[in-house]
């Protein structure tokens, strides 16, 4: 069981530094979405930064419900 908790925590974090990693794009690149609305690059970017903590998500739970079954 630590062992499931462990791949949750990872998935977590690796949410959360995509998020993390997309605020400190967005005050690199000078980014105000108060002034105008993000654009199509900057959300494409945003996506690549936190989509790999969902697919290990993902992956986790799945691996979570196959060990389920075999019980």
């Amino acid at each position: 069981m630590p062992n499931s908790r462990k791949g949750l925590v990872v998935a977590l974090a690796m949410i959360a530094g995509g998020v993390l990693a997309f605020f400190v794009f967005l005050f690199l690149t000078g980014a105000d979405p108060d002034v105008r609305p993000l654009s199509l690059f900057q959300w494409i970017v945003g996506g690549m930064l936190i989509a790999p903590g969902f697919g290990y998500l993902i992956r986790w739970r799945r691996l979570q419900d196959s060990q389920r079954s075999n019980r």
